[in-house]
């Protein structure tokens, strides 16, 4: 008898103490999904707070409202995107009263890894065979990674039905395009089904801000701003020291280049030499008075290059950044003047 008081007191016990386990782990995991739901909630209400809608209009009836969200804005300008998957979201809204009812969504422009500007002034309302179009510019501007290329995207947006259509354009900021991007607009298959579009994009585009469009003067290869051009044009089947090819301008290439320190001068009695950080190396004769490029090039990182005299005519450069290479020679009476 005293022995079955014994076992029911120990499964009484063990009773309690599951039952006891059990509404702790029910508390925990209640506690658990209280703080995943809370996390959920202010990540979503960050996620909101990164975005902003950069435009918003009526459809000709005022009976709509479209409304371009950009993601991952910036604190300072909701028109810089700084995320690193950048999304631009156009929405439709049917006026209802006080209230905006959700009609449909498309997504415009997805871009992973680059910088996303959005240019306020640049924009337009058209009509095109009695449909509204807006036009707008985005540029991708890379994120400092080592690619120095840019992408503008020219967008086309019905606004009844948010159908859409992108004119790309791919480039380099140059020393001849200032602000603009120097490049050329890439080929797009949908474009060519419809003329009209394509040259409603195109005209929209080439006045943009962000697309290099040379003067008469710079249609020229030989005219003094376009010198890198010029230099990789003639030299572009053989990069051998020993045959580059230069050519003489009368225009201050070293002004025009950019401004440089004492320490980027080497110089004797017949030449002077700039060499720009990660950037051209430029020659002047003090005999003809005339400046000339030795060497082009352009680079976020690893080209940096050092010029010393190893005689009075040549002269050596080496890269300080990557001390493997072996130094090159060039030898400036023996460059050959297309000129």
């Amino acid at each position: 008898m005293k022995s079955i008081k014994n076992s029911l007191t120990i499964f009484f016990l063990s009773f309690i103490v599951f039952t006891s386990c059990k509404k702790d782990e029910k508390v925990s995991n209640q506690k658990i999904s209280k703080e995943n739901l809370e996390s959920e909630a202010q990540e979503d209400t960050l996620q909101k707070a990164k975005s902003a809608v950069i435009f918003s209009f009526e459809n000709q009836d005022n009976t709509e409202v479209i409304k371009i969200t950009a993601s991952e804005v910036s604190d300072d300008d909701k028109f810089f995107l700084v995320g690193s998957k950048n999304i631009l979201t156009a929405s439709k809204y049917k006026k209802s009263k006080d209230k905006l009812q959700f009609i449909k969504s498309e997504k415009l422009f997805v871009s992973d890894y680059y910088y996303v500007h959005i240019d306020p002034k640049h924009v337009l309302i058209k009509k095109i065979q009695k449909e509204d179009y807006f036009l707008f510019a985005v540029e991708e501007a890379p994120m400092g990674n080592g690619d120095t290329e840019y992408f503008l995207d020219f967008i086309i947006l019905n606004i009844s039905n948010l159908n859409f259509y992108t004119l790309k354009y791919s480039g380099e900021a140059t020393l001849r395009s200032d602000e603009s991007i120097d490049g050329k607009f890439l080929k797009n298959e949908t474009l060519e089904s419809n003329i009209l579009i394509k040259k409603e994009l195109y005209e929209f585009a080439n006045k943009s801000k962000w697309v290099y469009n040379p003067s008469e003067k710079e249609k020229n290869i030989n005219y003094y701003k376009n010198f890198e051009q010029k230099w990789y044009l003639d030299n572009d089947k053989h990069l051998d020291p020993s045959v580059f090819k230069s050519t003489y301008y009368t225009e201050n290439l070293f002004q025009y280049n950019g401004n440089y320190n004492n320490d980027q001068v080497t110089e004797n009695t017949d030449f002077k030499i700039v060499t720009y950080f990660r950037n051209n190396i430029i020659g002047y004769d003090k005999n003809k008075k005339l400046y000339f490029p030795i060497f082009v090039e352009n680079c976020v990182s690893g080209c940096h290059k050092e010029v010393k005299f190893i005689s009075e005519s040549e002269i050596e450069i080496s890269y300080s950044e990557i001390q493997t290479q072996k130094p090159d020679t060039i030898d400036l009476h023996k460059i050959k003047f297309t000129n």
